[in-house]
């Protein structure tokens, strides 16, 4: 990339205080991915930028863009916030944790089209009121295919049946019908309604989501079947998904 100016558009992800005047962020940029930018004089009472690089702000940005190290911001227009994600503790956990699961599912290369579209629906929906973990459970099982491990959900990963009680293998990469259930003794053993849900994930488009209605025991037999998809296959997880895992327990 040339040291000339460019305008792109972008979400703010995360900034954190550089010395005296300055702050650093790093924005999810639809034309370059992930890019930390320094932002100069943020925490001087005159800046005209510092309002639009606050955390989950998103419009146009301008300025310098480097392959590598820092890159250098020099304005912004048009920048809108998602207000409700701001304010409110859990929106912004879950927010976080689905920009760290794309910065690991796309590292540093630009997501592309229409995996950015869907990520700012998917805070779209978290911001106008929608189940915040019914979003990004459904994002987690998609995002399965950015990572190269998408399951198969469609049907029996030994004998192809489509139809009849199944449950989820991780060692064997998707459904396994009943009559195969002995070929994984480590399947996840989840009720039946809980694979229905996982099926569903994988496949609807969130549109839709607003016609989904889940009981909490459900929400949470979702999560850990989730969580065990991901330990089995991704291998792993980004740290604010402890976040996560500790805000559930404050329901106790």
């Amino acid at each position: 990339m040339a040291n000339t100016p460019t305008n792109f558009f972008g979400i703010v992800v995360r900034r954190q205080r550089y010395k005296e005047r300055d702050a650093l962020v790093t924005i999810l940029t639809r034309e370059y991915g992930f890019k930390t930018f320094l932002v100069r004089g943020t925490q001087t009472a005159k800046s005209k930028i510092s309002g639009s690089v606050i955390t989950f702000s998103y419009g146009e940005y301008a300025g310098i863009v480097k392959n590598d190290g820092l890159s250098y911001l020099n304005s912004a227009g048009n920048i809108k916030q998602f207000n409700e994600i701001m304010q409110d503790i859990e929106l912004n956990a879950y927010a976080t944790f689905l920009f760290d699961l794309y910065h690991e599912a796309f590292v540093d290369d630009p997501v592309p089209d229409s995996w950015y579209r869907l990520l700012f629906k998917a805070l779209l929906y978290i911001e106008n009121g929608y189940d915040a973990q019914i979003i990004v459970n459904i994002m987690q099982m998609k995002l399965l295919e950015a990572f190269g491990v998408a399951p198969n959900m469609d049907s029996c990963v030994v004998g192809g049946e489509t139809e009849g009680n199944f449950d989820v293998s991780v060692l064997l990469g998707g459904l396994l019908c009943s009559k195969h259930f002995d070929s994984d003794i480590h399947r996840l053993h989840i009720p039946k309604r809980i694979v229905y849900f996982l099926r569903l994930f994988s496949k609807i488009d969130l549109g839709q989501v607003g016609k989904i209605e889940i009981k909490e025991n459900n929400k949470d037999l979702i999560q850990h079947a989730i969580d065990a998809i991901y330990l089995g296959t991704v291998g792993y997880y980004p740290k604010s998904k402890t976040f996560i895992d500790k805000m559930k327990r404050w329901r106790f």
